[in-house]
């Protein structure tokens, strides 16, 4: 338990109403203490009960006019730094240049979401390196971010959508179903391949290879491990296409009630 001086000097403020809060309890005890100090004081060298009314009005008013501007100057300053904290903890869970989360945060809330199961999917831009090469890495950022939007708009209510890194995003969901979760992912396919993608005034076409697995409480770095494996086969296949893990295409499998291969 934190001692009345410490909430006082070190307080934990983290908001605006925390800080009203802070302000008005911490001047009432300050208020309080000077009180009591001129109480004893009062009774120890009592003149008359005029004189004593008159010293407490005073220390109440010197209390008040001190006290509230130190201690709003005080919880100020520890709101100014609790959001510096929350704002260094978002920037270091978001990726610079999407926007979206980065692989920490993705890595967090699979150790975070500790369910029976979750799908992982890990989503890549096909040739990405020739957009680099031919249009200059500038309009591959470009390409980086408006594909993101896109994965955002079109995959965003399934779960956390983030970038893990150069031009592979990855999607966590625990809470929709596996069926509609790849039959979002397979309309996202084909919107890359139906329209050309707009970045710095070029227009190219733009595809994705997709890998998805499931598993629960399995950690992210196993999970992350079968749906890259997916993903790679769906390279060797050709690209522009979604591959599953064994065990999603098993769990696929019953779900439209077709004997597992």
């Amino acid at each position: 338990m934190r001692s009345p001086l410490r909430l006082i000097v070190a307080p934990q403020i983290q908001d605006r109403r925390g800080l009203r809060r802070y302000v008005a309890g911490a001047t009432t005890a300050a208020v309080v203490a000077a009180l009591l100090m001129d109480v004893v004081n009062q009774l120890v060298f009592f003149i008359d009960w005029t004189a004593a009314l008159r010293s407490w009005a005073v220390t109440i008013l010197i209390a008040l006019v001190v006290a509230a501007p130190i201690l709003s100057w005080i919880g100020r300053a520890h709101l100014a730094l609790a959001e510096s904290r929350r704002q260094f903890e978002q920037l270091s869970r978001t990726d610079s240049l999407t926007g979206l989360p980065n692989r920490r945060a993705l890595m967090e809330e699979a150790e975070r979401a500790g369910t029976a199961w979750m799908v992982l999917v890990i989503i890549d831009i096909d040739h990405f390196k020739r957009v680099n090469d031919t249009h200059g890495h500038r309009t591959g950022d470009a390409v980086l971010c408006a594909a993101g939007r896109l994965m955002a708009e079109m995959l965003g209510e399934f779960g956390l959508l983030g970038r893990l890194g150069g031009e592979e995003f990855a999607l966590i969901s625990t809470t929709q179903p596996c069926r509609r979760v790849l039959e979002r992912l397979e309309a996202l396919r084909d919107r890359f391949a139906a329209r050309p993608m707009l970045a710095e005034g070029a227009a190219m076409r733009i595809t994705i290879s997709a890998g998805a697995a499931i598993g629960g409480q399995r950690g992210f770095d196993a999970l992350y491990s079968e749906a890259d494996r997916a993903l790679y086969a769906a390279k060797r296949a050709g690209r522009n296409r979604i591959c599953l893990s064994g065990e999603l295409q098993a769990l696929q499998a019953v779900e439209e009630g077709r004997p597992a291969a």
